[in-house]
């Protein structure tokens, strides 16, 4: 799997022009790259494909959680408590089902995976809570860009899921007892020089999209400041006698 910053120099060799220009920044590729890429993944996992991949969802080892009231997050009236991440989630990617997330799993002692969490709404859940019937299964849901978790003595979980940003340190280096270790070099590296998730059989498609993007928008931009003599230069003028 390819680096962001090797797929930026990817794009500026298909072209000369983009490796020459100034104002094609590296930041404006991955950006354009990043978007290519959204765009055409989620038409793949509405397709029920990449679902069991390792290359694309990214994974919170430990995403400390603490214990609120369910009226927190929905209407229901009651003194039942459920457990909410103490930080808000990155952007996640949504598709025509879901939030493409991969799974949510309470972590054992060990740091690894525990119980996996089965995905509800706040209203069925809701709904869930008024049936006088026992309440075997543990569920998580997603409100105002928090994750909830019905099991409210749940001190931290793990999560695989899609984001479509980077994903800050204090969320994914988080202060806790997950039995994870982080370095140094974790914490410190470029978002460039990480690996981007990307399947291998839609780069050739992401780079070129992206290409196609940057000439037709960046170099119209120009041809058309130059026609209408925006560039700054005079217009030929003839003195007057």
């Amino acid at each position: 799997m390819a680096t962001l910053r090797k797929l930026v120099s990817d794009v500026r060799a298909q072209h000369k022009l983009l490796s020459t220009d100034g104002i094609i920044t590296d930041r404006v590729i991955a950006s354009e790259i990043r978007n290519t890429s959204i765009l055409l993944i989620k038409r793949e996992t509405n397709l029920r494909k990449l679902w069991a991949t390792d290359t694309l969802f990214k994974t919170l080892p430990c995403l400390p959680m603490q214990e609120v009231s369910i009226s927190e997050c929905c209407d229901f009236v009651d003194e039942c408590t459920v457990s909410r991440s103490k930080e808000k989630l990155p952007r996640m990617s949504e598709g025509n089902y879901q939030y493409l997330i991969q799974g949510v799993w309470s972590i054992n002692a060990m740091g690894g995976k525990g119980k996996k969490f089965k995905e509800i709404t706040i209203n069925r859940y809701s709904n869930l809570l008024k049936l006088p019937v026992i309440k075997k299964e543990e569920y998580y849901w997603i409100v105002n860009d928090y994750l909830y978790c019905s099991n409210s003595s749940l001190q931290a979980i793990r999560m695989a899921a899609f984001f479509e940003e980077d994903v800050s340190n204090n969320v994914r280096y988080p202060d806790c007892d997950c039995g994870t270790n982080y370095s140094l070099d974790d914490i410190c590296k470029n978002p460039l020089d990480e690996q981007f998730g990307l399947p291998g059989y839609l780069s050739k498609q992401v780079l070129d999209l992206t290409s196609q993007k940057l000439l037709s928008t960046y170099f119209k931009i120009k041809t058309d400041m130059t026609s209408d003599g925006v560039d700054g230069q005079a217009p030929n003028t003839k003195p007057t006698n």
